[in-house]
């Protein structure tokens, strides 16, 4: 049945209405899904999810998870990962790293870093085809012809490992198969351009091959108004990424995939602002008094904040670089037994860094380089006998990096600052599940996990110095799920999750701040219910309640020595909260897409020596309401059809640190898109406009306060509109 044609009685109508007033009321709940035409159940197609390392329905999958086909992205306006943070419940996507718009910084639950320093780790950890991506800086992938991205909420320490304890974020490329190819060309204002070809092809009857090309570009949305010539824009963005794939697969048994990727990024600086704290007695009793010795003031700052006043030409281009080398082998050693093996090599490269001072004379500027290069193995065993399924498996992932700033400028010129860091973790894991009953399932997993880290920092006015630590940790997971139909099921869990411990950033203190800090461990206890209760409406909702232990906090100080970031573990942390999503078909070709997240987040024990940290201060960048609504609207025109959509998405006001200043409370936020497109009679081409953040609302991604000064990270988004077209080939 045509899309445009299916229709819904006005009780139903009033029914669903009344049941979306309902949920508000209760301030939300959770749910995921995405529509890849796998399955179908009602009005709906049913996804296929890999959040538990096995395929199952989205509706089976006893987790809270949000998964988008590539279409469902491009409907969305979805140019990268940071966009993605738009739509998820209790997701927040931020960029702060180096003043690189490259980073992807993502906050699951409160659950994150916005530090990208090799010796800091995030609390979310993003995949890419079952590969572990380590760091921040050139993690903002380009989401074009991908099959499907799936976000998993909540600790994942036992199937995805370390620094999972806010979750995960799992992309699933496209894999090599039949003649097929896909051209896209995006043009728009503010000079977008961007273009991606997506084509796959059978070299013989057991080897097939494709390729991925996309490119992405779009003016500045500020200036440098004391640098002539700068070699970027504020905000300007051209990036270039790649992908090349070959599988083999000589029997049914038995396939051989090898993948290879980059991006080369050469960006203009992220926006920021610098709010100085000026003094009021002539630097006499100020306390900290830098700038103010220094004759700094605000009225040397830009007037719009997306320009900048500062004089650092060595600052005004960002450098982003990464690439990797995949190679995963599966055999089906019986019907009932597979054994997989991945293995893979990354490096990751940028330059960049900021001019704190905002001003044209050189007084607080950090240029940065950094690299970071990982190994990893991961071997598999899952098996299904009758009612019984598993997974095992080892893990090993070592990485090597290092953070340069050379030089840094403190007040006087000629500053050093250098940080390395080698990183090796092994993981051995186990997860079983059982069918007790037609319409019950159990499972429970365990996994053991053991880090050790050597970092070194060397700070240029001291002798260099190190350290040396190791940690281990057991992690489980224990969940059911109960069937109510083929396409609704109840699930209830409860995980334990894990974070490696680490050293603090910026050292500037010499050794005695250089004292490791303990690992994160989180309990999560979640229920949840989702699938099609009623032909008209695909819903997922979850409650949680997630407990942390030794939740690691990052405040900044300025010094006479330098910019100081004080790591370590504040104490205990609690979060509670409901999500939810779901798709209404009103029929007629309507539909209405929501997401409403709520999370109520609070440390409820602080450690004595945790800087200006109390107990119910609220950890950084987490917004009590995350919502979004979508609706979309259908018809036919002449042999095709014609698609309207509308998204709003909401983040109410958050906390840019943890300890909650008042000088970093970030204000909420509301950003409104469009999507019009036009498919041909045989869906083999579109031709669509858009409009992304229409009303051209400008607002803060994170925010820092250093005693000194306030630094304000701007969002790199602002209102564009333009027109796209795709052309498939042998679909």
């Amino acid at each position: 049945m045509n899309r445009w044609a299916r229709r819904v009685s006005s009780t139903r109508l009033k029914m669903l209405l009344g049941a979306s007033v309902a949920i508000s009321a209760l301030g939300g709940v959770n749910v995921a899904f995405a529509q890849e035409e796998t399955a179908s159940a009602g009005n709906f197609d049913v996804v296929t999810v890999t959040s538990k390392r096995r395929e199952q329905t989205l509706y089976e999958a006893p987790v809270a998870v949000t998964a988008f086909t590539n279409d469902q992205l491009e409907a969305r306006s979805v140019i990268d990962l940071v966009d993605v943070g738009k739509y998820v419940p209790n997701l927040n996507i931020t960029t702060f790293s180096a003043g690189n718009t490259s980073s992807a910084n993502p906050f699951i639950r409160g659950i994150g870093i916005q530090d990208h320093l090799i010796v800091t780790d995030p609390g979310v950890g993003v995949y890419v085809d079952g590969v572990y991506l380590g760091r921040q800086v050139g993690q903002n992938w380009s989401l074009s012809n991908i099959e499907r991205l799936e976000v998993l909420r909540g600790p994942q320490g036992t199937l995805f490992g370390r620094n999972t304890i806010g979750g995960a974020i799992n992309i699933i490329t496209r894999q090599p198969g039949d003649d097929e190819a896909r051209i896209s060309v995006l043009g728009g204002t503010r000079g977008r351009f961007n273009a991606d070809f997506y084509g796959s092809t059978r070299l013989s009857d057991t080897v097939a091959v494709s390729a991925n090309v996309s490119v992405k570009r779009r003016n500045g949305l500020g200036d440098f108004i004391n640098i002539p010539n700068p070699e970027a824009r504020v905000g300007e963005l051209q990036d270039i990424a790649g992908r090349v794939a070959l599988k083999w697969t000589p029997t049914d048994r038995f396939s051989f995939l090898l993948a290879a990727d980059g991006n080369e990024g050469r960006n203009g600086q992220n926006p920021y602002t610098t709010f100085i704290r000026e003094s009021t007695d002539g630097c006499e009793n100020d306390t900290p008094r830098a700038f103010c010795d220094g004759g700094i003031t605000n009225a040397d700052q830009s007037a719009d904040p997306y320009d900048t006043a500062s004089g650092q030409a060595d600052l005004a281009r960002t450098e982003n670089s990464a690439y990797g080398v995949s190679a995963t082998t599966e055999y089906a050693i019986n019907d009932n037994l597979t054994a997989k093996l991945i293995g893979s090599y990354r490096r990751s490269e940028y330059e960049g860094g900021l001019d704190d001072d905002g001003a044209f004379v050189d007084f607080y500027s950090f240029p940065e380089t950094g690299f970071a290069e990982q190994y990893s193995i991961e071997a598999q065993l899952s098996g299904e006998y009758d009612k019984l399924d598993f997974v095992g498996g080892f893990y090993f992932f070592d990485e090597e990096g290092e953070n340069r700033q050379d030089p840094t400028t403190f007040i006087s010129p000629g500053g050093f600052f250098l940080q390395t860091q080698e990183t090796q973790s092994y993981a051995i894991y186990a997860n079983a599940g059982y069918q007790i009953l037609d319409a019950l399932r159990i499972a429970g997993g365990l996994r053991y996990t053991w880090d050790e880290k050597e970092a070194l920092a060397d700070v240029g006015f001291l002798p260099p110095f190190d350290g040396e630590d190791e940690w281990e940790e057991l992690t489980w997971e224990a969940n059911a799920t109960y069937t109510f139909a083929d396409n609704l099921s109840a699930y209830a869990a409860i995980s334990r999750g894990y974070q490696s411990g680490g050293f603090p950033a910026r050292p500037f203190g010499g050794p005695a701040t250089f004292v490791s800090f303990d690992p994160v461990t989180a309990t999560n206890y979640e229920a949840g219910v989702k699938g099609v209760p009623v032909d008209w409406l695909q819903m997922a909702l979850t409650v949680f309640y997630t407990r942390y232990q030794d939740l690691p906090v990052q405040v900044s100080e300025v010094t006479d020595a330098g910019f100081i970031t004080i790591t370590e573990n504040a104490g205990r942390s609690r979060s509670i909260g409901v999500e939810w999503e779901g798709t209404a078909d009103f029929g007629n070709g309507l539909r209405l897409n929501t997401a409403v997240g709520f999370i109520d987040a609070e440390f409820t024990e602080v450690n004595g020596n945790s800087p200006s940290l109390t107990v119910g201060d609220t950890p950084a960048l987490t917004p009590r309401w995350t919502i979004a609504a979508g609706p979309e609207y259908t018809m036919a025109v002449g042999n095709g059809f014609v698609t309207a959509r509308g998204d709003v998405s909401f983040r109410s006001q958050m906390q840019g640190q943890p300890n909650n200043s008042a000088s970093t409370l970030i204000d909420d936020r509301t950003l409104l898109n469009f999507d019009i497109t036009y498919t041909s009679p045989d869906e083999t081409w579109t031709v669509g406009v858009y409009g992304k953040n229409v009303t051209d609302e400008r607002y803060t991604n994170a925010a820092l306060d250093v005693g000194d000064y306030v630094l304000n990270i701007l969002s790199n988004d602002a209102s564009e509109f333009g027109a796209r077209f795709t052309k498939s080939f042998g679909q």
